[in-house]
């Protein structure tokens, strides 16, 4: 018997938004190493598509940016 696509996707962790939020920097690297291993690390990759292949909003990689210059000027 086949499963129903609500039955498969309640059971699909990257479909739990605090899962994703959790695992975002593992979702991140393993975006990276994914394309470094197809060879797509010369094809750009835009914001939006990023953050929509690891399941964050658009304004995730602004805040992560903000956050690293916060710290650095910390220092």
């Amino acid at each position: 018997m086949q499963e129903s696509r609500t039955d498969m996707l309640s059971k699909d962790c990257t479909t739990n938004r605090s899962w994703c939020r959790e695992h975002s920097d593992r979702l991140l690297a393993w975006e990276m190493l994914r394309r470094t291993v197809m060879h797509e690390t010369g094809v750009p990759l835009t914001n939006e598509e990023l953050c929509d292949t690891i399941g964050v909003s658009s304004s995730h990689t602004i805040r992560l940016l903000n956050n690293i210059q916060d710290r650095l000027n910390e220092e």
